[in-house]
């Protein structure tokens, strides 16, 4: 029997156009794995017409380029992450008169991410010259933003000057010399055939309820008056009288009840008709909106975005202008970039933080905390921002100077 041998480059080769799809596509210019507590978050890939190691020539986005990330949390990544990690990325890297220009792109952007991105999903970020900006997830279509300037936006969350990770975008500044083993399992990870049903079926209206079925009418039904007869000696009825304290309770408990019930109606001019106070109308209940629910997505607008992005801008430089450099990690050419992830209320005070990248050096993930703590209190939050708890990604590098 005659044995097939098939040569290496034909196995690259064949590897490569598994990723980059036929020829003529863009090129993949870089990969890289998104980490947070050591975990990962999903593999990001960016593909463009030259390969480029240059940052700037990337972002300049005059090219046919593409995004694209497959998700490989295990519980997936809830929309409100999602969209808040671009937002902070586009906040500290973009000119605030960008940030106008865009903010209702930035809206538009945010409206299509309202759905937790699961395990193994597949989303694409394209961009085509003169036609914009093409989302979708699972090859189902989220939208396009048609503005080509857009993408820029975008690719500054990594490639800016204040990446989220500057591992990242290191990886992604790499001109096609990705691992194979990386592309490897970049290529095995598809969405299942249910879960591309599942998001073809976003933002698609809820089905109407049925109505509901007429009642029945009742049939009246002729009751023969009860005659009691004479002998006949009714039961005394036994009345246990409430003790004191019940009383004062109970008249308690009804001013109140009256008290709220008047406080919430408004006031009717008095007609010559008296009506029982049984008949109050009942005025529902406002839904609480549970905050906590990491699947809950706030509502944005332009000016509350654009509010957003000056505010955390703001707080990240109060941060950055408490770091110190420690002197033994400069001697002995520690480096590396920490994200710490913080919690605050509507006075400014710091809630929680908790570091989600470190390096490896202690002295300097010691450093960034301590830069934090000593930022606060940060200032009010904008009346515009609502929400009564925010939470913030702040980046922070530490990279000596070239000689």
């Amino acid at each position: 029997m005659r044995t097939l041998r098939i040569p290496v480059y034909w196995i690259l080769a064949l590897l490569f156009f598994s990723v980059n799809g036929a020829v003529g596509a863009p090129l993949l210019n870089g990969m890289a794995v998104h980490q947070e507590l050591s975990r990962d978050q999903f593999i990001g890939a960016l593909y463009s017409e030259t390969l480029s190691s240059d940052a700037s020539e990337l972002l300049a986005a005059d090219q046919p380029m593409r995004m694209e990330l497959k998700i490989t949390a295990e519980r997936g990544i809830a929309a409100r992450k999602f969209s808040r990690m671009w937002i902070e990325g586009m906040a500290i890297n973009i000119r605030g008169s960008a940030l106008t220009e865009q903010a209702d792109n930035m809206v538009a952007f945010t409206t299509m991410f309202q759905e937790r991105l699961l395990e193994n999903d597949h989303v694409v970020f394209a961009l085509n010259p003169g036609e914009g900006v093409a989302f979708s997830v699972n090859s189902i279509t989220l939208g396009t933003i048609p503005d080509d300037n857009f993408f820029g936006l975008l690719l500054s969350t990594w490639l800016g000057r204040v990446p989220l990770s500057s591992t990242y975008r290191e990886q992604l500044l790499v001109s096609g010399d990705v691992s194979a083993s990386l592309t490897s399992r970049y290529a095995s990870i598809s969405p299942t055939a249910e879960r591309i049903d599942q998001v073809a079926l976003w933002g698609a209206p809820e089905p109407e309820p049925e109505p509901e079925p007429a009642p029945e009418p009742e049939q009246e039904v002729a009751v023969a008056p009860v005659v009691v007869p004479a002998t006949t000696v009714a039961k005394p009825k036994i009345e246990i009288p409430p003790t004191p304290s019940a009383i004062a309770n109970n008249t308690a408990e009804a001013s109140s009840q009256a008290a709220r019930v008047e406080s919430s109606i408004p006031a009717v001019a008095s007609s010559s008709s008296s009506v029982a106070s049984s008949a109050a109308p009942v005025v529902p209940k406002e839904e609480s909106v549970d905050e906590s629910d990491e699947d809950f997505v706030p509502t944005f607008t332009a000016e509350s975005i654009l509010a957003s992005q000056r505010y955390f801008s703001n707080l990240v430089r109060k941060v950055q202008g408490e770091i110190s450099y420690p002197r033994r990690a400069m001697q002995r050419g520690y480096e590396g970039s920490i994200r710490i992830a913080i919690s605050i209320d509507r006075q400014g005070e710091l809630l929680s933080a908790a570091l989600i990248e470190e390096t490896e050096y202690s002295v300097l993930n010691d450093e960034a905390m301590d830069a934090v703590e000593s930022a606060e209190p940060f200032t009010e939050v904008p009346e515009v921002i609502t929400g009564q708890v925010h939470e913030f990604t702040i980046p922070i590098t530490f990279q000596l100077q070239q000689q």
